[in-house]
């Protein structure tokens, strides 16, 4: 209904607007009086909401005091950081341990022979070089003694002039450590060498003075480990004994120069059939039972337990007596011929050397376990071998000819020795690549062409080998001879001198331009095995197999498109790590063209014939490939020389560099040396380990505690792994702090100032009150229970007279480290521990159900939407009351109105004169 648009009377003058809100004030004051007690309900409302925050603060920090877990924590320190830090990566047992920090991990360096100028023309030809093993494979001497090791210590060598040497052998951990140590000595004039699996000392004296003489010094038995013992003879040659050897708890990686043995997740392994009609299958990786996890071997042992288990009474494998191969023997009888084959397409006895013929129901099999210091034939050729070898017709340059028979030789080793063994002027040996071997004519005589011929056409040795040759020429080289270095079993994360593969994702296309992604980011995804195996399922037109040279991955097109096979990132380097990046090309396989790409991970540089030796460091080093080329100058009449170093630090980043055709050779300056870390007392090297790691850092000697070298002595550090009070300090320094903040609070809220008689929100509230007694009763009193601790006194939390807490850290750190379990059962024991009681107290005062706050909460949120209802009725009421009374003084205005118009018709009336008649 409209309104008077004026505030004062047309008519009455009266001022109808200041009346009405006068009129209206009264009638607000019950309204007023509700929104004001319903803003002190809201008020009440806030401020036990926070009393409830506060507490819940408090329920969360002595709830972690009760956590075992607490009490658990370690505190790791190093006597010494600038020798060895040592810090807690996971729940290390307490004790104090002792280190000795043998030595750094160092990158390899190699410089090169001497240039007039860096810029001078090389002459075109190819430089290779990759990271991995060499022919020369060192082994560990954890193999030695059937596994036993060496007991590392000091031995003493005498020559044959009488001269002796103390050699230490404290810190050697391959056959290479040792024969440095020996040769590097020059105080004695000997030479030590691997043989099979044995060593072999040289006396170089020329003298007669002295036996050579080998001893162990004092009561050690480094000398009878190495199998050296006991050596005192009068000739100049000696050979130990053989120390290498295979046993059941040798690692499979260990096998066949570390390809280990190919065992199938899926298929059996193994068929057999035995000379009295039995056959069968083996299966060397069941699924276990209930489980989608595969039971894999991981041992020697656990293989030949698996195959005996096959047929007991009929079937047995052991270690043949040369202790180099299997051996497996049908005990059955029968007519029937005993073999062994593997099952589908499988290479397991391949890999065991069992597949083989049987004679007489046994097999022996080929050597699995190369030596000392050299790799199996089985090896090369990327790992497919050479086949049956036969003889080799050897005429040196004076015309002496000689045959020699390589058919049982299973590593390149043999191979040299039968060679070096004809009697011709010719040696073979390792080439300065160590990828290959080269024969030398040694007889300064050119009678005669050197000639390296078959001796037999079945075989075709000389050309398996790459040394055949009928020239006028002093030496024959066979090139690489490209030993397998990337396997089935090679971790990922071995890859590229020990950077490993980034875990990222890549997708390949195949020629009809079927694309799917490779991701690595998968679980299980961590050897090469695991990227084949997920590649050839990915469901296009690409098979993924190791390449013909052994050093990388093939990526094999079978779709027959007509795009080109294509290998891309998605947002990582894993395509290139695996050096499968790019285009393929198109090459010949068995006449047909086949689009490859070929992941080597032998890095190739071309130089054309103007390139210099600043072009190739330029080439080198643009690779991007963990090598670094710069140049050096000498300051001789040839200054320059090419320095190559790798950017991986250890073992694994070792080099092998090729550069037979470039006319110029490289020598070793630093040598790749892993960290080494002595863990135990160093002076008693019997009783202590050794522990060798490519970076500093060693993760796992320790459980739960990295240590890093930060520089090499023979100190001994210790490292202190104490339980920490650190943590529960800060969390009784935490509850402390939170029970002051909520103290603080109540005390604001609940404030009275009896100058002025004013209170605050909370003042006088019951529930306030009740916080108050029973938190203060709760943190003063005592618990019961078992323990020998009865009050959060007794571990330094005290109340003062103004009810706040206060910790004393000296007291609690004490009491701490005197009878941590005490402490741990007074915080943590099951509902009498003061973390439960205290929790059982919070609910009851503020918990999600029935407490004493959230009820308050709950009632205040009840009887505040009441008034806010009640507030809303009150101001619809209020406003038609208004409109009511604006429209009575309208109606009144109206009136009043009409009032003076009838008065002022009145007034205007005029009297009418009297009637004068005319009548006579």
């Amino acid at each position: 209904m409209g309104q008077i648009q004026t505030s004062i009377g047309l008519i009455t003058g009266m001022p109808i607007a200041d009346t009405v809100d006068n009129l209206m004030a009264i009638a607000s004051r019950p309204r007023e009086r509700l929104v004001e007690r319903t803003s002190t309900l809201q008020a009440e409302q806030v401020a036990v909401t926070e009393l409830t925050a506060a507490l819940a603060s408090m329920q969360f920090i002595t709830g972690s005091l009760g956590s075992e877990d607490l009490y658990d924590e370690k505190n790791v320190s190093s006597s010494d950081s600038g020798i060895l830090t040592a810090t807690a990566s996971g729940d290390p047992i307490k004790g104090t341990y002792h280190f000795t920090a043998v030595r750094t991990a160092q990158s390899q360096q190699l410089l090169s022979s001497a240039f007039k100028d860096d810029t001078d023309p090389l002459g075109g030809g190819k430089l290779s070089f990759r990271f991995g093993d060499h022919l020369e494979r060192s082994a560990e001497l954890n193999l030695f003694g059937g596994g036993e090791g060496i007991s590392r210590g000091m031995i003493n060598i005498t020559d044959r002039s009488g001269a002796t040497a103390r050699i230490d052998l404290t810190k050697a951990l391959t056959v290479d450590d040792v024969l440095k140590a020996i040769n590097d000595n020059y105080d004695i004039n000997v030479t030590a060498t691997a043989v099979g699996d044995r060593l072999r000392l040289t006396d170089n004296t020329g003298k007669t003075d002295s036996n050579l003489i080998v001893e162990d010094i004092g009561r050690g038995t480094t000398a009878q480990s190495l199998g050296l013992g006991g050596i005192n003879t009068a000739e100049t040659v000696v050979d130990g004994q053989d120390m290498l050897s295979l046993f059941e708890d040798i690692d499979l990686d260990a096998l066949n120069d570390g390809r280990g043995i190919r065992i199938d997740d899926v298929l059996d392994d193994i068929s057999y059939e035995l000379r009295d009609g039995t056959t069968g299958t083996i299966d060397l990786s069941p699924i276990i039972e209930g489980s989608a996890e595969v039971d894999r071997e991981r041992s020697l042992g656990d293989i030949m337990e698996v195959i005996n288990a096959a047929e007991p009474d009929k079937l047995r494998v052991e270690i043949a007596p040369d202790g180099d191969r299997l051996m497996v023997t049908d005990l059955t009888a029968g007519s029937g011929t005993f073999s062994f084959s593997d099952f589908g397409e499988g290479h397991v006895l391949e890999d065991l050397g069992l597949a083989r013929e049987s004679v007489d129901g046994v097999i022996i099999g080929g050597r699995i376990l190369a030596g000392a210091k050299t790799v199996l034939t089985s090896s090369l050729d990327g790992g497919n071998g050479f086949g049956q070898l036969g003889t080799l017709e050897l005429t040196d340059r004076s015309g002496l000819s000689d045959t020699v028979d390589l058919s049982d030789a299973e590593t390149l080793q043999e191979i040299i020795e039968t060679i070096n063994h004809a009697d011709v002027g010719i040696t073979a040996q390792i080439n300065a690549a160590k990828n290959g071997i080269e024969l030398v004519d040694t007889t300064g005589m050119s009678a005669s062409h050197m000639i390296v011929a078959n001796g037999d056409a079945e075989t075709a040795t000389a050309e398996k080998l790459g040394i055949a040759i009928d020239a006028d020429v002093t030496s024959v080289g066979s090139g690489d001879l490209h030993l397998q270095v990337i396997s089935a079993n090679t971790a990922l994360s071995s890859l590229n001198g020990g950077d490993g593969v980034s875990k990222g994702s890549m997708t390949i296309t195949d020629s009809f331009g079927r694309h799917a992604e490779l991701d690595l980011r998968k679980s299980g995804m961590d050897t090469i095995a695991d990227v084949i195996t997920e590649i050839n399922r990915l469901g296009i037109g690409v098979l993924a197999e190791i390449n013909a040279t052994g050093d990388g991955i093939r990526l094999t097109d079978t779709a027959g498109g007509a795009s080109t096979l294509t290998v891309t990132e998605n947002g990582s380097t894993a395509a290139k790590d695996l050096h499968l990046l790019g285009e393929a090309q198109t090459v010949d396989v068995d006449g047909t063209p086949t689009q490859i790409i070929d992941g080597s991970m032998t890095y190739v540089i071309e130089l054309e014939e103007t390139d210099s030796l600043e072009d190739l460091r330029a080439k080198i080093n643009d690779l991007d490939a963990g090598v670094t080329a710069m140049t050096f100058v000498d300051g001789s009449s040839k200054p320059f020389r090419l320095v190559l170093g790798s950017e991986r630090t250890g073992t694994a980043g070792a080099m092998l560099f090729d550069t037979s055709q470039l006319g110029f050779s490289l020598t070793e300056s630093v040598r790749a040396e892993d960290a080494l870390l002595v863990f135990g007392q160093s002076d008693t090297p019997a009783n202590s380990i050794l522990v060798s790691s490519s970076s500093n850092k060693f993760d796992s000697v320790l459980p739960g505690v990295k240590l890093t070298i930060n520089s090499a002595s023979d100190r001994l550090v210790s490292v202190n792994v104490t339980t920490s009070d650190s943590g529960l300090v800060a969390n009784v320094r935490t509850m402390v702090e939170n029970y002051n903040s909520f103290r603080g609070k109540l005390d604001e809220l609940t404030a009275y100032n009896p100058e002025t008689e004013v209170g605050s929100i909370l003042t006088g509230s019951a529930a306030a009150l009740r916080l108050d007694s029973e938190l203060s009763y709760f943190l003063s009193g005592r618990f019961g229970g078992a323990g020998a601790i009865k009050s959060l006194g007794e571990v330094g939390v005290g109340m003062k007279d103004d009810g706040t807490l206060e910790l004393d850290e000296f007291v609690l750190r004490s009491r701490f480290r005197d009878d941590p379990q005490a402490v741990q059962d007074f915080f943590t024991t099951e509902t009498y521990g003061m973390s439960d009681k205290f929790d059982r107290l919070i609910e009851t005062l503020s918990g999600e159900d029935s407490s004493l706050l959230t009820n308050r909460i709950e009632t205040l949120a009840t009887r505040i939407e009441n008034n806010e209802t009640r507030i809303a009725n009150m101001d619809e009421q209020l406003e038609s009351q208004q409109d009511r009374l604006y429209l009575e003084f309208y109606r009144m205005e109206i009136a009043i109105g009409k009032m003076q118009a009838g008065l002022s018709a009145i007034e205007a009336l005029q009297p009418v004169p009297p009637i004068v008649s005319t009548r006579n």
